[in-house]
């Protein structure tokens, strides 16, 4: 007990609805906190119940108890607190063998556990399980909890508010040689953080945590151990360890869960048409269309209504405001400031928002797992496997939280990858939107259509370019798949504020300042400098008018005010039409150069945080390289033909 206060660490696999079973237990005023030295968050809430007051941490998603991924490690690190009072594993109910070989492996570290049991209701549609039973073999209390209904969430708060885990006495027994190993490498072992058993399974696992944990004596003894044991039974003694754990599981979930539903139902034959890539891929492919079908129609027409709502309210009331305290330069900062709000509003309400609705639902119906377990394959072509999928969808909208959502992936080479195809293959809502909105207006959706044929080509070729250079054999994917599921309204809408909140705190202040600067600049006319010198690339390369390049710079502070950028150039010019100053080839020259050239600030700054300023240079230089090549072939194309 810390202070007081009851201390608790939720547990549990990614897909069992442990942020969700948080979420029904904390409410509100949880804090988002990052694990120190590590990229790695975790979410934090006190609650008080009955008088009583319990911490309880929210901890990232793990298959196991092993350290060898930077969530794990946090996991690992936090749990072995001494101030925590109880472990909560989140089971799945649906799936309860998966799920009780995690809860051996805490109840083998010796951690006074509490094993949470969520979605009962739904198991409750194919079997009959005997809860209490459960309890008796494990010898630590089990809550059958829903987080969907709140079923049992009271009685989780008050095991919790009472201090109720224990440490258990049961025990997963290996076969006689690994034993003997365990109770060898136990005779050797001093000041160690965790229970006796447990480590020593841990370091017959070869778990590098756990090695360097210990006495280098006793690491040698295990190593020779574990190198015996592959001699004599031909595998590895961490393959015959999970093989008993998996076997120990099922016995005890054959004993305590009867299978009351034997028909396929329409839901089964709908799960399995979703992941068969005959039956699959038409469906992705479909759930793909009406995504950009729904962004485009309903983002224009909310982009409308915003855009007139702030025009009728503010109009330009800030400008004359900065112009009339501050001249020229109140005038220019006020612009830059009416510009960003502007920005915020009409592209985060019309597109980002919409996109993150849609894909709550598609995360809360159970269809993204399906469609990861789909990709798969073809993810491990570039070096990645299908949990990379889901950064390129969030990609989809806006590039940070997408390039946050890569701290998922495990290894530092996987994230290098999907950075680079995030950033140059997969465009944000305000580069779809200069795709559709510019080059399809002012091209036609020929010009626009292309231009994803070749962002798609691009992948391809950057995916396997990297994979080949960056040698590495991909990890493997291991994800649970949820049942199909009616989605959450309060749900859908608690993860689009999180994920647009993100938004808001990293993105918003940078758009600010760099606006800001550029109207200042623009208003001193200090971008005159930068015209002749580069218009060998616009002019040159790109076959676009010299003063494009603007557009450009303005495209790395945020990509959605390059085209009021080009409607500027192009007034200041004489042209009050955006369509009389460039022609449809350069229009497509222009898109597809937006598209795939240097990413945002904010996005930039994002990288740098999660990756390094290496790999943020290396990124941005492939990509500005690689978006001129390509324009420039481009140019040379549409003038041969």
């Amino acid at each position: 007990m810390q202070d007081g206060m009851f201390t608790a660490a939720l547990v549990g696999q990614p897909n069992v609805g442990k942020s969700s079973l948080f979420t029904r237990l904390t409410g509100v005023g949880v804090i988002s906190s990052n694990y120190a030295g590590t990229t790695v968050t975790f979410e934090e809430a006190v609650v008080t119940r009955k008088g009583n007051k319990v911490r309880i941490y929210d901890l990232p998603g793990t298959y196991g108890m092993s350290g060898n991924s930077d969530d794990e490690e946090v996991v690992l690190e936090m749990v072995r607190d001494p101030d925590i009072d109880s472990v909560i594993v989140v089971a799945d109910a649906t799936n309860l063998q998966s799920s009780l070989v995690l809860c051996f492996e805490v109840i083998e570290l010796g951690l006074p556990l509490i094993l949470a049991v969520n979605k009962a209701d739904e198991a409750r549609k194919k079997y009959d399980t005997d809860y209490k039973e459960l309890e008796r073999i494990l010898d630590v209390p089990v809550v059958p909890v829903s987080a969907k209904t709140a079923e049992g969430v009271d009685e989780l708060a008050d095991a919790l508010c009472e201090g109720r885990g224990r440490r258990s006495t049961f025990q997963v027994r290996y076969e006689p040689h690994l034993e003997e190993a365990i109770d060898n490498i136990i005779g050797h072992l001093k000041k160690i953080r965790f229970d006796q058993r447990g480590t020593a399974v841990k370091l017959m696992e070869g778990t590098k945590t756990f090695i360097e944990g210990v006495m280098p004596a006793t690491a040698e003894i295990a190593s020779i151990l574990r190198d015996n044991f592959e001699r004599e039974h031909n595998e590895t003694s961490d393959i015959a360890i999970a093989r008993e754990r998996y076997s120990v599981s099922d016995a005890i979930v054959r004993k305590v869960q009867t299978r009351t539903q034997t028909k396929f139902s329409r839901k089964d034959r709908l799960s399995e048409m979703m992941i068969t890539p005959s039956t699959g891929i038409p469906i992705l492919i479909a759930v793909g269309l009406m995504l950009f079908v729904t962004m485009i129609f309903l983002g224009s027409l909310l982009d409308e209504a915003v855009s007139y709502v702030y025009d009728t309210l503010i109009g330009n009331s800030l400008a004359d405001f900065g112009a009339d305290k501050g001249g020229e330069m109140g005038r220019a900062i006020m612009l830059g400031i009416d510009g960003s709000i502007r920005a915020i509003l009409t592209l985060v309400i019309p597109y980002i928002m919409v996109f993150y609705i849609i894909l709550g639902v598609l995360e809360d119906t159970g269809y993204l797992p399906r469609a990861v377990v789909l990709v798969d394959r073809t993810m491990h072509h570039f070096g990645l496997h299908g949990g990379a999928f889901i950064p390129m969808i969030v990609g989809l909208g806006c590039n940070v939280p997408a390039i946050m959502a890569v701290r998922t992936i495990r290894s530092r080479r996987e994230k290098l990858i999907l950075t680079s195809l995030i950033v140059m293959c997969v465009p944000c809502s305000a580069q779809i939107a200069i795709i559709f909105g510019i080059v399809g207006k002012y091209s036609g959706f020929i010009y626009a259509f292309a231009i994803l044929v070749v962002l798609l080509a691009l992948m391809v070729v950057l995916g396997l370019g990297l994979n080949r250079f960056l040698k590495y054999e991909p990890s493997n994917l291991a994800m649970e798949i949820p049942d199909l599921s009616a989605p959450s309204l309060k749900n859908v809408l608690f993860k689009t504020w999180n994920r647009i909140k993100d938004f808001f705190v990293i993105a918003f202040p940078l758009l600010v300042v760099g606006s800001i600067l550029l109207e200042i600049a623009l208003s001193y006319s200090l971008m005159d400098f930068v015209i002749g010198p580069l218009s060998f690339l616009t002019v040159g390369m790109l076959g676009l008018p010299a003063a494009v390049i603007l557009a450009f710079i303005v495209g790395v502070l945020r990509k959605e005010m390059a085209v009021g950028m080009l409607a500027i150039i192009a007034a200041s010019t004489g042209i009050m039409e955006l369509a009389s100053f460039m022609g449809p080839e350069q229009f497509f020259v222009f898109g597809l150069v937006m598209a795939i050239y240097m990413p945002c600030l904010a996005t930039i700054a994002v990288i740098w945080r999660e990756m390094g300023w290496k790999e943020t240079i290396a990124v941005s230089a492939l990509s500005i390289g690689t978006a001129i090549a390509i324009g420039t072939l481009a140019n040379w194309i549409l003038m041969a033909f």
